[in-house]
Protein backbone atom coordinates (compact mmCIF):
# COMPACT_ATOMS: atom_id res chain seq x y z
CA UNK A 1 0.00 0.00 0.00
CA UNK A 2 -0.37 2.47 -1.65
CA UNK A 3 -1.45 1.12 -5.01
CA UNK A 4 -1.34 3.56 -7.90
CA UNK A 5 -3.13 2.37 -11.06
CA UNK A 6 -2.18 4.38 -14.13
CA UNK A 7 -4.52 4.17 -17.13
CA UNK A 8 -2.60 5.37 -20.18
CA UNK A 9 -4.12 6.46 -23.49
CA UNK A 10 -1.08 5.05 -25.32
CA UNK A 11 1.52 2.58 -24.05
CA UNK A 12 4.50 4.06 -22.23
CA UNK A 13 7.98 2.82 -23.07
CA UNK A 14 9.84 0.69 -20.54
CA UNK A 15 12.05 3.72 -19.81
CA UNK A 16 9.01 5.94 -19.19
CA UNK A 17 7.41 3.31 -16.94
CA UNK A 18 10.56 3.03 -14.85
CA UNK A 19 10.87 6.80 -14.63
CA UNK A 20 7.21 7.27 -13.66
CA UNK A 21 7.33 4.48 -11.06
CA UNK A 22 10.50 5.93 -9.53
CA UNK A 23 9.13 9.48 -9.49
CA UNK A 24 5.79 8.37 -8.01
CA UNK A 25 7.60 6.44 -5.30
CA UNK A 26 9.80 9.43 -4.50
CA UNK A 27 6.81 11.80 -4.42
CA UNK A 28 4.78 9.49 -2.19
CA UNK A 29 7.65 8.98 0.25
CA UNK A 30 8.57 12.66 0.33
CA UNK A 31 5.03 13.82 1.12
CA UNK A 32 3.92 11.00 3.43
CA UNK A 33 7.26 9.80 4.91
CA UNK A 34 6.18 6.22 4.17
CA UNK A 35 8.94 3.82 3.24
CA UNK A 36 9.48 3.10 -0.48
CA UNK A 37 8.83 -0.64 -0.28
CA UNK A 38 5.16 0.13 0.46
CA UNK A 39 4.60 1.88 -2.92
CA UNK A 40 3.12 -0.09 -5.84
CA UNK A 41 2.54 1.23 -9.38
CA UNK A 42 0.53 -0.61 -12.07
CA UNK A 43 0.27 0.48 -15.72
CA UNK A 44 -2.64 -0.25 -18.08
CA UNK A 45 -2.48 0.70 -21.76
CA UNK A 46 -4.88 1.83 -24.47
CA UNK A 47 -7.55 3.36 -22.24
CA UNK A 48 -10.17 5.67 -23.69
CA UNK A 49 -9.70 8.78 -21.56
CA UNK A 50 -11.42 12.18 -21.63
CA UNK A 51 -10.17 14.69 -24.20
CA UNK A 52 -6.85 16.21 -23.16
CA UNK A 53 -6.06 13.50 -20.60
CA UNK A 54 -3.20 11.14 -21.49
CA UNK A 55 -2.79 9.41 -18.11
CA UNK A 56 -5.32 8.93 -15.33
CA UNK A 57 -4.16 7.87 -11.86
CA UNK A 58 -6.39 6.03 -9.40
CA UNK A 59 -4.58 5.79 -6.09
CA UNK A 60 -5.56 3.70 -3.11
CA UNK A 61 -3.98 5.29 -0.04
CA UNK A 62 -4.21 4.88 3.72
CA UNK A 63 -5.94 7.63 5.64
CA UNK A 64 -5.86 8.49 9.31
CA UNK A 65 -2.86 8.97 11.55
CA UNK A 66 -0.64 11.63 9.98
CA UNK A 67 -2.49 11.38 6.63
CA UNK A 68 -4.75 14.43 6.86
CA UNK A 69 -6.85 15.86 4.04
CA UNK A 70 -4.17 18.52 3.48
CA UNK A 71 -1.47 15.84 3.18
CA UNK A 72 -3.57 13.87 0.67
CA UNK A 73 -4.15 17.00 -1.43
CA UNK A 74 -0.41 17.78 -1.38
CA UNK A 75 0.26 14.15 -2.34
CA UNK A 76 -2.13 14.36 -5.29
CA UNK A 77 -0.38 17.47 -6.62
CA UNK A 78 3.03 15.82 -6.22
CA UNK A 79 1.86 12.65 -7.98
CA UNK A 80 0.47 14.59 -10.94
CA UNK A 81 3.74 16.52 -11.28
CA UNK A 82 5.81 13.33 -10.99
CA UNK A 83 3.73 11.48 -13.58
CA UNK A 84 3.78 14.41 -15.99
CA UNK A 85 7.56 14.67 -15.64
CA UNK A 86 8.12 10.95 -16.20
CA UNK A 87 5.84 10.87 -19.24
CA UNK A 88 7.01 14.14 -20.76
CA UNK A 89 3.52 15.65 -20.42
CA UNK A 90 2.07 18.81 -18.94
CA UNK A 91 0.34 18.36 -15.57
CA UNK A 92 -2.96 19.27 -17.28
CA UNK A 93 -2.72 15.99 -19.25
CA UNK A 94 -2.71 13.93 -16.02
CA UNK A 95 -5.88 13.28 -14.00
CA UNK A 96 -5.93 11.88 -10.46
CA UNK A 97 -8.42 10.42 -8.01
CA UNK A 98 -7.67 8.78 -4.69
CA UNK A 99 -9.58 6.34 -2.54
CA UNK A 100 -8.74 6.60 1.14
CA UNK A 101 -8.86 3.49 3.31
CA UNK A 102 -8.28 3.06 7.04
CA UNK A 103 -5.05 1.16 7.72
CA UNK A 104 -6.85 -1.66 9.54
CA UNK A 105 -8.61 -2.59 6.28
CA UNK A 106 -5.29 -3.41 4.59
CA UNK A 107 -3.21 -6.57 4.96
CA UNK A 108 0.26 -6.54 3.41
CA UNK A 109 2.71 -9.42 3.82
CA UNK A 110 0.22 -11.10 6.15
CA UNK A 111 0.22 -8.13 8.55
CA UNK A 112 -2.32 -5.38 9.14
CA UNK A 113 -0.83 -2.12 7.91
CA UNK A 114 0.05 0.41 10.61
CA UNK A 115 -1.57 3.83 10.80
CA UNK A 116 0.13 6.39 8.55
CA UNK A 117 3.11 7.77 10.46
CA UNK A 118 3.39 4.67 12.68
CA UNK A 119 5.39 2.56 10.22
CA UNK A 120 8.71 1.13 11.39
CA UNK A 121 11.24 3.81 10.48
CA UNK A 122 8.61 6.58 10.44
CA UNK A 123 10.70 8.58 12.90
CA UNK A 124 13.61 8.85 10.51
CA UNK A 125 14.88 12.43 9.90
CA UNK A 126 12.73 12.88 6.78
CA UNK A 127 9.58 12.03 8.76
CA UNK A 128 10.53 14.47 11.50
CA UNK A 129 11.13 17.18 8.90
CA UNK A 130 7.77 16.52 7.20
CA UNK A 131 5.90 16.74 10.50
CA UNK A 132 7.07 20.33 11.01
Amino acid sequence: MPLYNLACRTPLSATQRQSVATLITQAHCHVTTALPHYVNVVFSDNWALPAGIEVSILGGVRIGGTRTHAVVEKLKRALVAATAQGCGLTPAAVAISTVGMPAQWIIEGGEVMPEPGAEPGANHPQAQHQAQ
